[in-house]
């Protein structure tokens, strides 16, 4: 499983750099040493609370019943397989464009070897016709020195003129051929990542056929309208428990990261991350028992891009039972958003995101019988209305 927060290399390293740049200080005084003390001593502390937090998700993640198991196991294969399709593409975006370059160079490098072909050709067709008399002629007759001094640069500089053209044909030659086979071996390179990529999607195809068995297995394991209340009481407990003890985290982590405006001075401004049609609103009932929606459900089709409502550091990208690939992000100031059953996660723990940055991309992991986002804000482990939040 993915660490569930900062990654603690990286505090690890921030440490590192921290203590190399004290090299380039002044000898620092017993007050300093004292709080640079106490920082590595926070430090540490924080880094225990963030392993003990992990080692928790892994206990509970290891728990799950097999067909929840089986569920995690092809979401995060998506996962996989549309990230490599994301690298895929982007290679061969890289290579069409490389290609494009190749095949200019080339067309501007045939243009000038027709030029100097057609110009020796001319030179040549002249002295074939002149021959050498006109040469021969001017050594032999008893012409003004100064005037045949001048005919010999003449001849010269044609026939330096004609070897400087012959040089360049030869390396354009050269060059076309190092382009022919530049060329070739990207051609081929495109063909293997085309054929990657298809191999890719029927994969592809085949683990979302997995997906939707798992599904129907779960559905069928919670028939009864009993199971299914008690299914999502546990998932919203897990989910309160982990926003809980981010919270208790959070303002140690991310306090001198805060940026200058806040979070809630933009309550009513905020995009949302889709610009789709609500399925289902905030607070609105759920079909089944007394229980209400803690955030919105966006539809939309597999694949669409989710946007970050605002800036903030990605303090959980992972699968959870009851929200399938799930990323929450912290905005400081006790604000939370979350966007669950997604597609493909394409940050980590630990990235800072800007607003309206793409993060990931819209499915239906953990368990949703159709594509769409499950998006969430919440103020101190509160849920608040997304609605509230976004422009009208």
């Amino acid at each position: 499983m993915r660490t569930l927060l900062l990654q603690i290399s990286t505090y690890g390293r921030i440490f590192l750099l921290f203590s190399a740049a004290l090299m380039f200080f002044p000898e620092p005084s017993l007050a300093e040493e004292r709080e640079l003390a106490e920082k590595k001593a926070e430090l540490t502390a924080l880094n225990e609370k963030i392993a003990v937090l992990q080692k928790a998700m892994r206990n509970r993640q290891s728990k799950l019943d097999k067909e929840d198991a089986a569920l995690k196991d092809v979401d995060l294969r998506i996962d996989g397989i549309n990230s490599n399709l994301r690298d895929l593409d982007r290679r061969k975006s890289e290579i069409h464009d490389e290609l494009s370059d190749l095949q200019i160079k080339k067309r501007v490098t045939t243009a000038s070897l027709e030029g100097e072909q057609v110009l020796l050709s001319q030179q040549l067709r002249s002295a074939y016709i002149s021959g050498h008399e006109e040469y021969i002629k001017l050594i032999m007759n008893q012409q003004d020195p100064a005037a045949v001094s001048r005919m010999l640069v003449y001849y010269r500089y044609l026939t330096e003129s004609r070897v400087r053209i012959i040089n360049q044909i030869n390396t354009h030659l050269e060059q076309l051929l190092d382009l022919k086979t530049a060329i070739q071996k990207r051609s081929a390179e495109m063909k293997v990542l085309i054929k990657n990529e298809r191999a890719r999607w029927q994969s592809l195809n085949a683990a979302y056929k997995e997906q939707e068995k798992a599904v129907l297995v779960i559905h069928n394991e919670q028939a009864s309208d009993e199971q299914q209340i008690q299914r999502m009481l546990q998932d919203e407990q897990e989910l309160l428990g982990l926003i809980e003890k981010l919270g208790e985290l959070l303002d140690e982590l991310l306090e001198e990261e805060r940026v200058e405006s806040s979070f809630r001075d933009y309550r009513g401004q905020l995009n949302l991350p889709v610009k789709n049609k609500i399925r289902v609103r905030y607070g609105t009932r759920r079909k089944i028992g007394n229980l209400r929606w803690k955030g919105i459900v966006i539809s939309g089709e597999l694949g669409v891009e989710i946007n970050s409502i605002y800036t903030g550091r990605v303090v959980y990208a992972d699968w959870m039972r009851g929200f399938g690939l799930l990323l929450i992000i912290d905005h400081g100031d006790s604000y939370l958003s979350l966007y669950g059953h997604n597609e493909s996660l394409l940050v980590e723990e630990g990235d800072w995101v800007l607003t309206g940055q793409t993060i990931a991309t819209m499915g239906k992991s953990g368990g949703s019988n159709k594509p769409g986002l499950y998006f969430e804000i919440r103020y101190k482990g509160r849920p608040q209305n997304p609605l509230h939040w976004a422009r009208r």
